[in-house]
């Protein structure tokens, strides 16, 4: 039995050039090491073969720029002889992973105190600090969408975009910024310079670190 370690795995796929993408060759390629070792050389000393197997991959048959004019196996190899040895083995392609947007929206009153609230406790993020916004969907949303779920009126101004990207998913947030006379809506305040000790989830950190740039002021109090 030869254990199949990365170097043997590479070795394997080479030599009888699989090119079907991982994880989808392990088969195979489990099944062509075991072939390799039933050479009556191999087994009759096995460990001394393994450690050959091992090293071969790790000096010759390298993950690039494989050195094939010195390889002991170069003419019985079935990928040198196609010409794609040093492209294997192949990996699929990573998945693309989906596109979500959502609509935040940074409202600050004269004191200079922005507008949280809490999310779900279950959940994505569950129970951390945000910026009041939309929920986030496949869909872009369009101004006059994303403004009928704003914490209030206000003279809202498209402000920044950020790009988040979660495990599962791609996140494009467009911000809207304003300052009004006096916050009415559900949430609670916290001065712009005290952020930093709240529990915000690292997308909202993006998107407090566009948005209260001095760059980038809120807009006319309305």
């Amino acid at each position: 039995m030869v254990p199949v370690d990365g170097n043997v795995e590479r070795v394997t796929a080479r030599v009888f050039a699989i090119d079907t993408p991982l994880p989808g060759a392990k088969p195979a390629i489990a099944a062509g090491a075991q072939a390799l070792g039933s050479d009556p050389a191999a087994r009759a000393r096995p460990a001394d073969f393994t450690q050959a197997l091992f090293d071969l991959g790790a000096t010759i048959c390298t993950p690039t720029s494989p050195a094939c004019a010195i390889c002991p196996w170069r003419d019985g190899c079935a990928g040198r002889a196609r010409g794609i040895a040093a492209e294997l083995p192949r990996k699929a392609a990573k998945r693309a992973r989906p596109l979500r947007h959502g609509v935040h929206f940074w409202l600050v009153d004269p004191q200079g105190r922005v507008l949280l609230r809490r999310r779900p406790p279950r959940g994505l993020l569950g129970g951390m600090t945000e910026l009041p916004g939309t929920p986030w969907r496949a869909e872009p949303w369009d101004l006059a969408a994303a403004l009928a779920l704003a914490p209030q009126p206000a003279a809202w101004r498209a402000a920044a975009q950020v790009a988040h990207g979660f495990t599962h998913f791609e996140l494009t947030i467009t911000l809207y910024a304003a300052t009004v006379p006096a916050i009415t809506a559900d949430g609670f305040l916290r001065p712009i310079d005290a952020l930093d000790g709240e529990a915000l989830p690292s997308v909202m950190r993006k998107c407090v670190a566009v948005v209260a740039s001095p760059a980038n002021p809120p807009g006319d109090a309305r």
